[in-house]
């Protein structure tokens, strides 16, 4: 069976279990006597559209670029950080916490919580007292409620239901549903600036941000409620709680108070809907939704499984011993899952933290952070079968370019459309940080290539898929972000470079001064390429033409290309500098060897260079940095390294408390240690073991062209490649025993 187990409730929030229906989330921590629910929907973020008013300006640009030009670095930096960059992002924020207080629950024995990641549901078994205890939690997609089923033998037990909620709220009259209303702050800092009112709030009925709803409405089988004074009742041994958030979200650029959404009469609707459903209905309908996508794909691989031991035990375990070869197959299932519970049509896309977050002030705010980790978050999907849950990512994209248009325009005086390290719900595109009290943000949020780095997944989509349809509707924002950066290159001497540019969040030293701007790096060069790959074979598919591609001939021809240092390393910026941290987390300039295809065994001086640069670099990192070296790894065909890096992403976090220490690894539930939890590192992870199997190369499907050596035997079934195939093989032996394509 495919589950995550423990003999222990969940103390906090990474120990505790997910459930999502993409929309609604929330975490579950099986406590005994008074049982925790943290409660998220997806589009409960602070702010409202363009609540940070664009500051930068064209003049600051081009003031900047024009130093960089002179070699006037650091004068540059300072000016990108006074004359260029505008407010934080919006914060997404947590709905509160549902508690179950349970009578009658004494010492207690026997007891077990567990996530079946095959049918997607919690559970929480144990005795008291000669008596049992069982619950069930799941999500429903179909339905759109989280459904809690609580059960016990004891004719004597009761439960009392409460809501905390995270925000200023006001209780419904209602008489048979637990039912709130809350509003978001309009303003929310990051939680690494600090200020005098990091989380402000309107007045509650004069609130410019969105508003929301929390509803819990009980079923029981035998027994009676009541309502006192905004908590629920029960008196009975056995019932249902059917609960639904959301709030009056319409439009990334509809202003909340316009809204002609009802979050109250939403969630009274989709309460009253389930409970019209047997108990056993709505399960089976949440099963079959779920399990349809999750089954799709299988993996085993020979040797140890030990399965038997508690998920947080085994995975101590492995850190003194990796030869428990079901915990990664297990890790790999577990990303599919939680791509299957935070990203569905018609929700928005997985955030820093998937729609998981207890925080009232999360980690970088739980954004979108777009120098790796949202596109992080989709690697797996079109691989592992999950092209349904790619949509949101899609959607995300064209409304970000939307806003990205005017940023192009105003502040670069360019065609097309661009974005920057950080975005929201309202689809923010310009470049953050101004608040802060110094240039540090210059270093990475001035980094205007995330647009075209996102296009890459439209045009994934439509390798795996082949539908043309797909394609030719996302032309116009695949265009445009071309337009962007033939508008943006610049000439020198006779080459095309990108002027004040910075490879994300890393440094170098020129003069003594610690520096981030140069004239040229090697993302954008792999960006580039990429990005007018992409354009060209669009183009030629969907029968375009026009003046414009013509250009993108020119510069591909002219580009200034990728350099190599002293030791063999691909480099970084446009010359050899000294590095502040030679084992810098981000691997940027690794770029073009994965995501992207410019550097691949055909180019094998590249090829070789970009090894080097990641021998360099050494496989430690944050989590979601080790899962990128996973990848790497696995394109240079390297199975020994991957496995390495692999090992080390499923090292154990046992910090429990908020932290920001260096390390990555797994928590106790195998959510992803940045630290703290991001889980772009789970979606790394999953993505890196379909590398190390399966890659697309230009002569066709290459099978197995990173395998360890520990993973000698094994088997896969429903792996998807480009044209629309989907592939099982099996292995003995580290050789191909038998294959299938589809």
């Amino acid at each position: 069976m495919k589950e995550l187990w423990y003999r222990a409730p969940a103390e906090t929030f990474t120990e505790a279990l997910p459930v999502g229906s993409g929309r609604l989330g929330a975490m579950v921590y099986g406590q005994t006597q008074k049982e925790k629910i943290s409660l998220n929907e997806d589009t409960l973020w602070s702010g409202y559209p363009k609540a940070e008013n664009a500051r930068g300006t064209y003049e600051g640009v081009q003031e900047a670029e024009n130093l960089v030009r002179e070699g006037k670095i650091k004068e540059a930096e300072k000016t990108i950080w006074r004359k260029c960059l505008s407010g934080w992002s919006a914060a997404y924020q947590p709905a509160g916490n549902l508690w179950i207080d349970f009578s009658h629950v004494g010492e207690v024995s026997h007891y077990r919580r567990s996530l079946d990641l095959e049918h997607a549901v919690v559970f929480t078994e144990f005795q008291s007292n000669g008596f049992s205890y069982r619950r069930e939690v799941f999500c429903s997609y179909p339905d759109q409620v989280l459904a809690i089923r609580c059960f016990s033998n004891n004719p004597a037990a009761s439960a009392e239901v409460s809501l905390e909620l995270s925000h200023p709220y006001h209780l419904c009259d209602n008489k048979d549903t637990l039912l709130y209303q809350a509003i978001a702050p309009v303003y929310s800092a990051p939680s690494y600036f600090e200020c005098e009112k990091p989380v402000v709030y309107d007045p509650f009925y004069e609130n410019r941000a969105l508003s929301y709803a929390v509803a819990v409405k009980p079923i029981l089988f035998g027994g009676s409620f009541e309502m006192q004074k905004g908590r629920l009742i029960i008196h009975s041994s056995n019932f249902l709680l059917l609960v639904t958030v959301n709030t009056n979200f319409e439009r990334f650029d509809q202003f909340p108070q316009n809204s002609n959404v009802d979050p109250e009469a939403l969630c009274l609707s989709q309460a009253e809907h389930a409970a019209g459903l047997f108990y056993e209905e709505l399960r089976e309908r949440h099963i079959r939704d779920y399990s349809e996508l999750f089954s799709r794909v299988s993996l085993s691989l020979c040797g140890e499984d030990r399965d038997w031991l508690p998920t947080d035990e085994r995975l101590r375990a492995y850190s003194d011993n990796p030869s428990d070869n079901g915990l990664p197959v297990l890790v790999f299932d577990y990303g599919r899952y939680l791509m299957i519970a935070c990203s569905r049509p018609g929700t928005q896309a997985a955030n820093l933290q998937g729609i998981w977050n207890e925080e009232m002030r999360a980690p970088w705010s739980s954004n979108y952070t777009l120098n790796i980790n949202t596109q992080m978050n989709y690697w797996p999907a079109e691989a592992c079968g999950l092209p349904e849950c790619h949509e949101p990512l899609f959607a995300f994209i064209e409304e970000l370019a939307q806003n990205g248009a005017e940023t192009a325009k105003r502040l670069y005086h360019c065609r097309g459309w661009c974005s920057h390290h950080n975005s929201d719900l309202w689809r923010l595109s310009e470049p953050v940080g101004g608040d802060n009290p110094t240039e540090d943000s210059t270093g990475w949020a001035y980094w205007s290539m995330s647009g075209a780095w996102l296009v890459r997944h439209l045009w994934q989509h439509y390798e795996y898929t082949q539908d043309a349809v797909f394609l030719k509707n996302h032309w116009e924002t695949i265009k445009g972000a071309a337009l962007f950066l033939l508008d943006r290159l610049q000439e020198k001497d006779g080459k095309w470079i990108t002027s004040a540019s910075t490879s994300p969040e890393n440094r170098y030293i020129l003069n003594g001064n610690v520096c981030c701007l140069s004239e040229n790096c090697a993302i954008d060069i792999a960006i580039t390429i990429d990005l007018f790959t992409i354009c060209r074979k669009a183009a030629v598919i969907l029968h375009e033409d026009g003046e414009w591609i013509h250009q993108i001939d020119q510069r591909l021809s002219h580009l200034k290309a990728f350099t190599v240092g002293s030791e063999g390393q691909l480099l970084e910026w446009d010359r050899e500098y000294d590095e502040t941290d030679i084992h810098h987390r981000h691997i940027s300039p690794l770029y073009g060897l994965y995501p992207g295809e410019s550097i691949t065994a055909d180019t094998p001086s590249l090829y070789q260079a970009a090894e080097q640069l990641m021998r360099r670099r050494g496989n430690e990192a944050t989590g979601w940095g080790i899962a990128w070296k996973i990848n790497v790894w696995a394109r240079l065909q390297n199975g020994k390294e991957a496995k390495e890096c692999l090992e080390k992403a499923m090292r154990p976090v046992a910090v429990k408390e908020f932290n920001y220490a260096e390390g990555g690894g797994l928590y106790s539930n195998l959510l992803d240690a940045h630290p703290p939890f991001q889980i772009d590192g789970n979606f790394g992870i999953t993505a890196g073991i379909c590398e190390m199997l399966l890659q697309n190369t230009a002569s066709g499907i290459k099978l197995i062209p990173a395998l360890p050596p520990d993973w000698h035997s094994g088997s896969v079934r429903g792996l998807r490649a480009k044209e629309g195939k989907t592939v099982d093989f099996s292995w003995k032996d580290g050789k191909i025993t038998e294959y299938t394509i589809r």
